[in-house]
């Protein structure tokens, strides 16, 4: 075999064959999952909070644990994939995602839940980035931003599932019955997974662990490629575990990701606090439980096409461009569900808008940080920005459930958080697209 094949470069320049879909929707399965997990402690609010008689304050702290939890899971995790394995990160990920919702479904209390939450959330976090990233790796050039986007779609799909689930369950098994069917979820992933997803192509040819010819050759005998006789140079301190952070701090990346890391957390604030508190906010129209957890639905309905509209269109109008107005437009739908009367057309309306801007922007702001590195510093990168990402979202449902506590109205609190959004939209903005080989 020629010394100037790439395989990476043969994989991308041709129409995806049937095993690179699979590649793929084994990470769409897995987010999902993530969007149920996340939101199932949201979907069970109105009841649990009335049976546990937790005010907003304590309800906007166990919202939060979920979200502190993703922030570690992040830091930890993400490096972790771009030096020992996207693959392994993966699979231990479902594990913590598993026994976190189990752990949930048999809590008797705060700190039950608020512990279980947080291993949930390790979990989701470490999945952020490596679960997109191994998608985006398999895609073809063509389907290089419709990956992700598909990725990213699937989170408002569990959120729907999780919806459905909830407005089944509650009534005879009550809201342990949510966690129960998303740690079978979780579970069953597990051996699929572990079964089907292969290590990522990009990770063995830069970084090259032990084994990494055998391995690769093998993934490429599943793509019907030619095999490498022998692999490419790569530097010695790629097979070092502090690496990727060591590379990612020089000069040439550190202003990039400082600037992510001042966007990302504002975009997580307003987004994780529109999406906790929704549900309870409409049943406290005076609507009931189904009508809050169904307009949840409507969000995810939204979403699912707000995300994959935004993964065909960021290609041809700019992935910059379509960030930008995405977190603007949320900011707006934001402000106008504080404003909104108890009439269901109207929240319907709002909620499927609010929707595709939520997971549009997702999309753009994942899309945003990714084409920021080069593919060795991609799901550190990512980890990173997602990490300082998460601590805004601690804050946002937390925030909201403080200002509720202090006697603010609705109205005041929606604009007051729909402001991050906007100022994540600035910023975002001047990011850099880093040139690379496989994106």
């Amino acid at each position: 075999m020629a010394t100037n094949y790439d395989p990476r470069r043969a994989l991308g320049a041709r129409p995806m064959l049937p095993v690179q879909w699979l590649m793929i929707l084994i990470p769409v399965c897995i987010n999902m999952v993530d969007g149920y997990d996340i939101l199932a402690l949201a979907m069970a609010a109105p009841v649990l909070a009335d049976e546990w008689a937790l005010g907003p304050d304590a309800l906007g702290e166990l919202l939060s644990f979920s979200l502190a939890g993703m922030a570690i899971g992040a830091l930890g995790v993400s490096p972790v994939a771009d030096t020992k394995g996207r693959r392994p990160a993966i699979l231990f990920c479902l594990v913590l995602m598993s026994a976190g919702m189990f752990g949930a479904a048999l809590s008797h209390g705060y700190w039950g839940m608020a512990v279980s939450r947080f291993v949930t959330g390790i979990g989701i976090g470490g999945m952020t980035s490596t679960a997109g990233a191994i998608a985006m790796e398999y895609a073809s050039d063509k389907r290089r931003e419709f990956a992700p986007s598909a990725v990213a779609s699937a989170y408002p799909v569990g959120t729907i599932i999780g919806g459905f689930v909830a407005i089944a369950v509650l009534d005879e098994f009550g809201w342990r019955g949510i966690f129960w069917v998303g740690g079978m979820l979780s579970a069953i992933l597990l051996p699929v997974a572990w079964l089907w997803l292969p290590e990522s192509l990009d990770f063995l040819l830069t970084r090259q662990p032990r084994g990494a010819l055998a391995k690769t050759n093998r993934v490429l005998k599943r793509l019907r490629l030619p095999p490498l006789e022998v692999l490419p140079p790569v530097a010695a301190s790629a097979h070092d575990g502090a690496a990727s952070i060591r590379e990612i701090s020089t000069p040439e990346h550190r202003g990039q990701l400082l600037l992510l890391c001042i966007a990302h957390p504002l975009n997580m604030f307003s987004f994780y606090f529109i999406i906790n508190w929704a549900t309870k906010w409409v049943t406290e129209l005076g609507l009931s439980t189904a009508a809050g957890i169904s307009y949840s639905i409507y969000v995810s309905v939204g979403g699912i096409a707000g995300g994959l509209v935004a993964g065909w269109i960021a290609g041809r109008v700019g992935v910059k461009r379509l960030t930008v107005v995405t977190l603007c437009g949320m900011a707006a739908m934001i402000i106008l569900f504080g404003l909104l009367p108890p009439v269901l057309p109207l929240l319907v309306g709002n909620a499927l808008l609010l929707g595709a801007m939520l997971f549009g922007s997702a999309c753009g702001c994942w899309l945003t940080i990714a084409y920021a590195f080069p593919p060795q510093l991609r799901a550190t990168g990512l980890g990173i920005a997602s990490t300082v990402g998460r601590v805004g979202s601690i804050f946002g449902p937390l925030t909201a459930g403080y200002l509720l506590a202090a006697g603010l109205g609705k109205p005041l609190i929606c604009v007051l958080l729909a402001i991050p959004a906007v100022l994540a939209a600035i910023i975002f903005s001047t990011a850099r697209r880093y040139p690379s080989a496989s994106a």
